[in-house]
């Protein structure tokens, strides 16, 4: 009897070991990225096996909790936010889960968009927070009046931020970045960075092409700048931040849009930045290299061409862009 018994143990323990050997396994071998997985302050290791089971980061949810105890760390498990695999197995996962992060939404700005195109890509970002404080009529509102002083990079906010933390934190890097321009000239430096960073088609051209529109200011010339009256029309057409904010082809028509920001019809810079410059666009618009160029106009692989005159100019226009050839 005792014999049986000890055989129908031991079989008993080598299928359950067996059993829970298997369990522990990792759901997949195959490479999977990282995935996100919250626990909530309070929440049990029944809850948390549930959880990751449901996310089909475990095999089991009796093996997780036995590996669980057999660590001796169910109370060590740590609220807040994980990235875990598939790939990892039982004994990985409750590991893992004893060290939480503090979960960040992250946000690049390129450099040269409008307020309402950075608007748009943090109501993206905070949108796949379900419970967010993020309100893009809020930023609307305390952005009125600070275009260009957004400051373009990539950023680390807390999902529970609101668009008031995100300006000021986005102004406060702008006023760090122009710290060493004076005061005075603040506004027209970074007006012409924000026409730059529309303009040029690198970093490398942006000091040569300020010293063309501060040629143009000097003698009170028209910039006749594309972009500049992009801005107007985006601003008199676009109703939501949604938008196509910068009109490729303009026409004729475009070009007499009655704006203080139409280049073609006023003489100097435009009342306000167009756009929010980065740091090679200020720097350029601080210090414009000195050139006898008047001109200057991309070709169709993008390469820019300057000129002195306007008969240069216009042989550019006919040699590069195929038009207007008399």
């Amino acid at each position: 009897m005792f014999k049986r018994l000890f055989i129908a143990t031991t079989i008993l323990s080598v299928l359950g070991f067996s059993w829970y050997f298997q369990a522990m396994q990792p759901v997949t071998r195959t490479a999977t990225s990282l995935l996100d997985f919250e626990i909530k302050p309070g929440t049990g290791i029944d809850k948390i096996a549930n959880d990751l089971s449901s996310a089909q980061l475990i095999r089991s949810r009796i093996a997780f909790k036995l590996t669980v105890i057999r660590l001796g760390i169910a109370s060590k498990i740590q609220a807040g936010y994980f990235k875990l695999s598939p790939n990892m197995d039982a004994t990985e996962m409750a590991q893992a889960l004893l060290h939480a992060y503090s979960r960040q939404v992250r946000v690049t700005i390129p450099e040269g968009l409008r307020s309402e195109e950075i608007n748009f890509l943090f109501d993206k970002a905070f949108s796949q927070i379900k419970e967010n404080n993020y309100n893009p009529l809020q930023f609307t509102s305390l952005t009125r009046g600070k275009e260009g002083r957004l400051f373009p990079d990539t950023y680390d906010f807390a999902p529970e931020a609101s668009a008031s933390d995100i300006v000021k934190r986005l102004t406060k890097q702008f006023e760090e970045v122009t710290a060493d321009i004076p005061s005075d000239k603040l506004n027209g430096v970074t007006t012409l960075a924000s026409l730059l960073e529309r303009e040029a088609a690198s970093s490398a051209e942006m000091p040569l092409i300020a010293g063309v529109i501060a040629n143009r200011l000097k003698i009170g010339m028209a910039l006749q700048i594309d972009a500049s009256v992009q801005y107007a029309l985006g601003s008199a057409r676009c109703k939501q931040i949604n938008c196509d904010w910068w009109e490729k082809d303009l026409t004729l028509e475009d070009l007499k849009l009655k704006s203080p920001y139409n280049t073609y019809l006023n003489t100097g810079l435009p009342p306000t930045p167009i756009a929010n410059p980065g740091k090679d666009a200020l720097s350029a618009a601080s210090d414009p290299q000195e050139t006898s160029s008047m001109y200057y106009l991309h070709d169709l692989n993008g390469k820019i061409h300057f000129a002195d005159t306007f008969a240069e100019h216009s042989k550019n226009i006919c040699t590069f862009l195929k038009k207007d050839c008399n």
